[in-house]
């Protein structure tokens, strides 16, 4: 691993050079000169190294190491005068190959000078190719040869997205390695303290976030944005400003108000997965932050373990279940989800399918187990003292699973690793608690048993098996995707994996029959839906008014058919103790029509009791 330093022409060796050095003295490794020289297509790819180089370019990046290493810059003893390589490059387009250089020898990070001086492009993935194409982090740095070449002071900007992070961590290293005076900053709008004190924790929160402990050289400093002066005054104190990728407006109004600092735009690495991709250049990245990598990981290590906690607290949510599943109450049986602790060790042993890890799966199957059994014993034992044997429809309408419910575990458990790995969507995590619920069918298929219903416990059970394996499947996926996974696994714990993948999947091919099935059955038996649709407002007074004038005329009903097979488009029925006049229906319709704006609409008016007068038509 490699600092990659692009130079494309000579006006730009004495803004890279300079600070690549520094960077590759702050990670204590070697610093690669990549010398751009324009060529026909026939004649690339080729890079060469400096014996074979005589040109400018290489003359100047020579001269300007010369002189760093006459102030002492390269005799320091993690950056000496051998571990600077220069090579040139000989391709038509500078940025191919520095993207190619890259992909040969993935350099920690890769340092160009901006070929837009003035900041309005060159700083957002729409107008930087190399920031786009780099799956290294990259530094666009702005401001030219006039600037600071100096590393006394940095200052990080925060502008929260995802690549703050990277600024926040290479400038801990110039803090840590070129004694480096940092500052991480940030601006609120007014002058509250509640608003600079918001302020500080999220900087706070950056610096967890970037892996950092706390370190007092390491400042953090809030300012109000109504304060542009003072905002000024701290930058142009500065040496070097970093800013997070897709900053342009930011980078341009730095250049405008100072004259001292560089400005060094940063990517963060690996290449950020494309969420969205507008104008600017928007991106997204699943990844995790070390300090939220090792939460998860220990949380869901601590919730996995069997303990008297976990079986205390399963224990009362399947009373409380039970007792709600035999009350009929959904809102008690919602209430158990939110306490029951089991999917957690579900969710572990999906962790352990994405790191590999048969010890932390054992431990979480191991606390499964025990939860199932003693749900099942709890609930069995609750409707064995119950007076009666009356099948709520609560207990019931978890008796018949069908395919969309494997698809509401799956998604459920995508959620909850989701997050899981993001403190600021653990909120989130009730929810997921109710739309999977893993207690009320353990202590449906319970109660079953105790009234011997066994068809129903089978479904309950069948419900039950059915999260518990989308549920594991999904957390594996979801951890993955996230990265987190081991990359140092033997191969007989990959052997491990594949083998229960392999049977988890099994499971589910057996499981999709049964529930394909029921939910085929539920299709054809159809869902109760009302006979007829209400009429508007608006219709309905407009209706009644006319009817209340009428002697002796009441409604019935009134409203749209819900059949697509009825033969009007709205029914009305009217009774009266004698017979009524055909007048009464025809001005209805007309006002039906009116009202409904629809000259055409079929209304049928119906008259019930005595009906219509006879001989009028």
């Amino acid at each position: 691993m490699s600092i990659l330093a692009l130079i494309t022409k000579t006006e730009e060796v004495g803004l890279v050079i300079p600070w690549a050095l520094q960077f590759a003295k702050a990670r204590e490794t070697t610093l690669m000169v990549l010398c751009w020289a324009s060529t026909p297509i026939e004649q690339f790819p080729l890079f060469t190294d400096e014996a074979a180089l005589t040109d400018g370019l290489v003359e100047a990046v020579q001269s300007v190491l010369d002189a760093n290493d006459t102030q002492g810059q390269l005799s320091d003893r993690s950056l000496l005068a051998g571990d600077v390589v220069i090579r040139r490059a000989l391709h038509p387009s500078a940025t191919d190959a520095t993207l190619e250089a890259v992909r040969l020898d993935h350099p920690e990070l890769v340092v160009a000078a901006a070929q837009d001086a003035s900041g309005k492009t060159g700083a957002t993935y729409a107008t930087n190719p190399l920031l786009r194409g780099s799956s290294s982090n990259t530094v666009i740095l702005f401001g030219g040869t006039g600037r600071s070449s100096q590393t006394r002071r940095v200052l990080v900007g925060i502008a929260d997205n995802s690549h703050d992070v990277a600024a926040v961590s290479l400038a801990a290293r110039l803090d840590e390695k070129c004694q480096a005076k940092v500052t991480i900053a940030r601006a609120e709008e007014g002058f509250e303290e509640e608003a600079l004190e918001v302020g500080r924790r999220e900087l706070k929160q950056l610096m967890r976030d970037a892996g950092l402990k706390r370190n007092d050289r390491i400042q953090r400093h809030v300012f109000s944005s109504d304060d542009p002066e003072a905002i000024l005054a701290a930058l142009n104190k500065q040496d070097l400003v970093l800013l997070g990728a897709n900053n342009s407006k930011g980078v341009q109004q730095l250049l405008a108000r100072t004259d001292h600092p560089v400005i060094g735009v940063i990517k963060r690495s690996p290449p950020l997965r494309p969420w969205h991709r507008g104008k600017r250049g928007i991106q997204w990245n699943p990844r995790l932050s070390p300090a939220d990598y090792a939460d998860l990981i220990q949380g869901l290590r601590t919730g996995s373990r069997l303990s008297a906690d976990f079986m205390t607290m399963l224990g009362l949510a399947a009373a409380i279940a039970s007792l709600g599943l035999l009350q009929d109450s959904p809102a008690v049986v919602i209430g158990s989800m939110l306490l029951a602790p089991l999917m957690t060790p579900m969710l572990g042993a999906g962790l352990a399918l994405a790191q590999a890890n048969p010890k932390l799966g054992n431990s979480a199957l191991r606390s499964i187990l025990n939860g199932f059994l003693l749900t099942l014993l709890i609930s069995f034992v609750i409707g064995w003292v119950t007076p009666g044997e009356e099948m709520t429809s609560q207990i019931q309408a978890r008796g018949d699973p069908n395919l969309l419910d494997l698809g509401i575990a799956l998604f459920s458990a995508a959620a909850a690793a989701y997050a899981l790995a993001r403190p600021n969507l653990v909120g989130a995590i009730a929810g997921v608690a109710i739309a999977t619920a893993l207690v009320p069918p353990l202590c449906s298929a319970g109660i079953s048993l105790a009234y011997r219903q066994y068809a129903n416990a089978a479904g309950a059970g069948l419900l039950f098996v059915t999260n518990l394996v989308a549920i594991i499947l999904a957390a594996a996926g979801m951890f993955r995707i996230l990265g987190v996974m081991s990359t140092r696994a033997s191969n007989k714990q990959r052997q491990w994996v594949n083998q229960v993948l392999a049977s988890l999947v099994l499971v589910v091919l057996v499981l999709a029959y049964p529930l394909e099935k029921s939910l085929e059955r539920n299709i054809d038996q159809g869902k109760p839906q009302p006979s007829t649709y209400p009429l508007t407002q608006a219709v309905a007074e407009a209706v009644t008014k006319y009817v209340r004038s009428l002697p002796d005329v009441r409604i019935v009903a009134a409203g749209r058919p819900s059949s697509i097979y009825a033969d009007a488009d709205v029914q009305i029925f009217l009774t009266s103790p004698r017979p009524m006049p055909r007048a009464y229906e025809d001005r209805i319709v007309e006002i039906v029509r009116r009202e409904m704006n629809a000259p055409e609409l079929v209304v049928n008016v119906i008259g019930l009791k005595n009906g219509w007068q006879q001989g009028e038509e």
